[in-house]
């Protein structure tokens, strides 16, 4: 769609809201609503990609002191709704630490797109 139609569309959405003397959003008449993701966390996949087990990252963060294995092992399941950076931080150190690699955040954690973007309608004030 080129700017002119675009403007074209969204002009012909104002003037059909003002015939029924509605308002349109603040956001703006025909604003897409975010597209919804899903965050899920790869622990265990980037433990597998650098032929280490779930196991030996947890112990050696036992080992020093600097992450509980269970905080490990409900990574690796994904078994958690909150994320403190700090322990995401860690077992990322730990990781390159046992294995040399540089390890990001994308190899921790992915985003995936769950849906699609909508189009807002204003339906004018209920009753």
């Amino acid at each position: 769609m080129t700017p002119e139609e675009w403007a074209q569309q969204i002009e012909g959405q104002w003037q059909a809201a003002r015939a029924r003397k509605a308002r349109p959003h603040h956001l703006g008449f025909g604003t897409l609503s975010p597209t919804p993701y899903a965050a899920r966390l790869t622990v265990k996949e980037a433990c597998v990609a650098r032929g280490l087990s779930v196991y030996q990252v947890a112990m050696s963060g036992l080992a020093q002191g600097t992450v509980d294995p269970g905080t490990v092992y409900r990574l690796a399941r994904g078994d958690t709704s909150r994320i403190d950076l700090h322990t995401l931080a860690t077992v990322a150190g730990i990781l390159h630490t046992l294995t040399g690699q540089v390890v990001t955040v994308g190899d921790l954690l992915s985003l995936e797109a769950t849906g699609e973007a909508v189009a807002f309608k204003y339906e004018g004030r209920k009753s």
